[in-house]
């Protein structure tokens, strides 16, 4: 069962869950926290029955559906997170991952030291399972970490502290100006020999990039909750290896001393390891000439053929199991187990009958998981003094005068910093680092003032844990005269390769002197693991900077490169190598491309004719894509750059760009409409937007801007909010916005009709005359016979026209293929008859086809001009039409500068 508190206060959960099967805890976040990621410092602590399981166990601890997990909000800023605050809001707070801690100003108090000036980097990401940044066109991004940032402080130059990081600008080739490159607001190459940088093109080898090689820190080690930056090192004392106790309780993984019976030493902690000998009743069977059978308690060992024990008590020795056969309740009998000498001869000569023995993994050891004076939590080790590999059910209830506990010789020393594994689980290493602060400085200062060197011995010592043997140690010496803070890092090589735990203490107390600075502080620790040498398919950058008076520690830092994608482009009906472009074209091909589009699947005409308009106006698409999203909305942001937007027209991806016109497509008049025209017009309400917001990211400030697009006598009382991808100049969002002003102002038309099979002549936004029936407006009619005549051609319509409207008249012709031609100017004849000046196509009015349409009016009125919106079939043979009104008056704009 999982519970979780808002507080460790007294007071119920504020929710319960339940689990089905066994699982980690950082499994069971995951699945009901999405947001999850692991962090240095989360904002919940969890315990399982009753002892509290380190952040850095989670992903390997496993609890079972029996279990007690208990999950606790921890305060905030020294503030409680309130009950409301549900555990879902709390693990949000995951942005902080792998940033450096920001370090204090310095204290005015000149009788201190001066504050070691940190080097940190913040604002770059750690993505886990994320979409890999695509940047199109030109944009400045904060590149994402691809490794852990590796901070070590510099040899010989203990007050330096270097930050090595390894970054990943985006998928593709880029490029990248040494100048913008920046760590803040700095460029990098103003920090001279205080910063480093080398860009890595897709699939480079970077073997030999320091950047490039992984680092892993242990959490445990570091800033603490106290205020200070590292885990204070202390002097070691001898530690009680025995319990003065009369009495053990043990049940689980839990060992308690009864009340009265005594207690555990002062000193045990976690990661001791204690033998435990606790014998329990066991009947043996057998003998002489056939193996002997153990019954009893069995399922508290989970043993298995191979396995190497112990057994302390009646028949005491080392042995190995040979079979196991678990208890069953129908019929009822006990577990079982019969055992082979090491030798693998079969044990006949166990003392039979009812007996008490002790049995365990060879060698009886546990690890101390928690401990207190009354009680520790322990994990079982295997006969080498590794990880048990098998899930260890814990002891069988058992209360005893008789158990005897011992601490291990190798730990049996208290109040070491550890240890702490070095590396995670399942991985090994063959090389440590680890770091020693020193806050106050290391000096004496004399009584006359005089500054003296003062030193200190730090020992470290490692060992496996998987074998969990003697360790290994080193002895650091450091001597100073600095009242500065001061950092040092070592590294060693271990003799294999190993998953190494770690401990550290200094040799000698500090000093209580007040005229004395030795404080010392274990800072950091770090595995170098094995790590990619190539990163395929994007480009990399490697960082390295130093703290110090080019770049200050209380600054943001933060790396940033504005990078300039690099892709093929249409030129001449072939595409160039990759080249830097910010074009909309070449990245709305590179899209579809990307998820197997080929040029045969796009209209490359209309994209060459569109990118030579974008190209001329200076509409840029300009954006760093990093989040999950469709192909569509990706080219969709890029076209509305450019006024435009995705269609496909016949199988094949073409822009459709809004934009003036001045030559129709195609006709559509009752000779050929199957539903009657329909229009609606939505007249000015009160509540109408009057105005346009559009918040962009500016290329000059790389910030969100707002730039307000208003019409004259626009107040601004209910105004539209447009966000733009992609466009990074205030003129050009600026004209996006008016475009959309003058469209609420002056689309207020909508059509609709049918048609047979012709309208799918017409495409998305196709620029077409549309006529009706209606008095006043166009005529419609067919062509029944042409004749050239001097200065023009006579036409015959099936219909008289009506010419009594006055002033000039037109007529336009629909050719064969449905599109229009025309208008032309129309002179009258008779009612029956007009002559135009020129005609553009031969007209057939044999009948044997459909004789052409024509469309005749007030030059002023004579059609409808609509764009289309939409198409839709109907039935098997017919269609039904969308379309809005066209007014030049949209595109006012197009070309303007926005008010200063």
């Amino acid at each position: 069962m999982i519970e979780i508190f808002p507080s460790k206060l007294a007071g119920g959960p504020l929710e319960v869950h339940q689990t089905a099967e066994r699982m980690t805890l950082e499994q069971w976040l995951r699945v009901k926290v999405p947001s999850f990621e692991s962090r240095e410092a989360p904002p919940i602590s969890i315990s399982v029955n009753g002892c509290r399981v380190p952040p850095a166990c989670w992903p390997e601890f496993r609890f079972r559906p029996e279990d007690q997990v208990s999950i606790y909000i921890e305060p905030a800023g020294g503030e409680l997170v309130i009950a409301a605050v549900t555990l879902q809001a709390a693990v949000k707070f995951v942005t902080a991952l792998f940033m450096p801690k920001m370090p204090s100003l310095p204290s005015q108090n000149a009788t201190q030291g001066e504050k070691l000036a940190e080097a940190t980097a913040k604002g770059n990401q750690i993505k886990i399972n994320s979409p890999i940044r695509e940047i199109a066109g030109r944009r400045k991004v904060y590149p994402d970490y691809l490794l852990p940032l590796h901070r070590y402080f510099q040899a010989g130059a203990p007050r330096a502290q270097w930050a090595e990081m390894l970054l990943c600008i985006g998928k593709g080739k880029h490029q990248i100006n040494a100048s913008e490159i920046q760590v803040g607001d700095t460029p990098i190459i103003s920090l001279g020999d205080d910063a480093e940088y080398a860009i890595y093109q897709p699939g480079a080898d970077l073997s030999a990039e320091p950047a490039a090689v992984w680092w892993h820190s242990a959490t445990e080690v570091g800033s603490t909750s106290s205020g200070t930056a590292g885990l204070e090192l202390r002097a070691t004392y001898e530690v009680d290896p025995v319990p003065e106790a009369s009495a053990y309780l043990l049940s689980g993984d839990t060992i308690t001393i009864p009340a009265g019976a005594g207690e555990f030493p002062a000193g045990w902690e976690s990661g001791m390891i204690v033998r435990v000998e606790a014998q329990y009743p066991y009947t043996v069977t057998g003998g002489g000439a056939t193996q002997n059978v153990i019954e009893g308690p069995l399922e508290q060992l989970a043993p298995f053929p191979g396995m190497v024990l112990e057994i302390v008590g009646a028949s005491a020795g080392y042995y190995v199991v040979d079979t196991y056969t678990p208890p069953t309740t129908f019929p009822e009998a006990p577990a079982q187990m019969t055992l082979v000498h090491l030798e693998g001869q079969d044990v006949t000569s166990l003392q039979t009958g009812s007996v008490s023995m002790g049995i365990g993994y060879a060698g009886l050891r546990y690890r101390i998981t928690a401990a207190s004076t009354t009680a520790i939590s322990v994990e079982r080790l295997n006969d080498v003094g590794g990880p048990d590999p098998s899930t260890w059910p814990g002891f069988a209830e058992l209360t005893t005068t008789t158990a005897v506990l011992t601490l291990d010789a190798s730990t049996q020393e208290g109040d070491w910093a550890g240890p702490f594994a070095a590396c995670p689980a399942g991985e090994t290493t063959q090389q440590i680092e680890w770091d020693v602060f020193f806050p106050g400085g290391l000096i004496r200062i004399g009584t006359k003032g005089q500054l003296i060197h003062r030193s200190v011995t730090v020992e470290m010592q490692y060992r496996d844990m998987a074998a969990a043997g003697a360790w290994t140690s080193v002895s650091k010496i450091y001597n100073e005269r600095s009242m500065d803070q001061l950092g040092f890092t070592e590294t060693v090589a271990l003799p294999y390769a190993m998953r190494p735990e770690v401990r550290m203490r200094r040799i000698g107390a500090k000093s209580t002197d007040p005229n004395i600075q030795d404080t010392a502080q274990w800072y950091g620790l770090r595995a170098k693991l094995a790590g990619p040498t190539s990163y395929a398919g994007v480009t990399t950058i490697a960082v390295r900077v130093r703290g110090g008076q080019r770049l200050a520690a209380q600054s943001e830092q933060l790396v940033s490169v504005i990078a300039t994608r690099m892709l093929p482009v249409h030129s001449g009906g072939v595409w160039s190598a990759e080249v830097p472009t910010r074009g909309i074209a070449p990245w709305v091909a590179h899209v579809a491309h990307s998820i197997g589009y080929t040029d045969d699947d796009l209209d490359l005409d209309e994209l060459d004719r569109l990118d030579a308009i974008w190209s001329a106006r200076g509409d840029y698409f300009d954006a760093a894509v990093d989040a999950v999203g469709t192909v569509k909305e990706s080219i969709n942001d890029a076209l509305l750059a450019g006024f435009a937007e995705l269609t496909i027209d016949r199988g094949r991806i073409r822009p459709a760009r809004d934009e003036p016109r001045t030559t129709f497509e195609h006709l559509y008049t009752p000779q050929n409409m199957t539903e009657g025209l329909s229009r609606q017009f939505s007249a000015m309400q009160p509540d109408d937007y009057d105005g346009v917001d559009v918040e962009y990211v500016d290329g000059i400030t790389h910030q969100k801007e707002t730039v307000e697009c208003r019409l004259p006598g626009d107040i601004g009382r209910r105004v539209e909010k447009l966000k733009l991808e992609g466009v990074t100049d205030r003129t050009r969002a600026w004209r996006i916005g008016m475009r959309q002003r003058l469209a609420q102002r002056h689309r207020r038309w909508r059509y609709s009709w049918g048609t047979p099979m012709d309208a799918w002549n017409s495409g998305y936004l196709s620029y077409c005359a549309v006529g009706d029936d209606v008095p006043g407006y166009g005529q419609s009619a067919l062509l029944l016979s042409y004749a050239p005549i001097t200065g023009g051609y006579l036409l015959e319509p099936s219909e008289p026209f009506d010419w009594s409207a006055g002033g000039a008249h037109v007529v336009a012709l629909r050719r064969p293929d449905g599109t229009l031609s025309g208008p032309y100017t129309a002179t009258r004849v008779d009612d029956y008859r007009l002559t135009i000046p020129t005609l553009d196509f031969v007209p057939d009015t044999s009948w044997s086809i459909e004789p052409p349409h024509l469309l005749f009016g007030p030059v002023a009125r004579w059609s409808y001009p609509v764009l289309i919106t939409g198409i839709s079939p109907s039935g098997e043979d017919g269609a039904q039409v969308e379309a809005m009104n066209y007014d030049p008056r949209i595109y006012t704009y197009d070309d303007a500068s926005p008010p200063a």
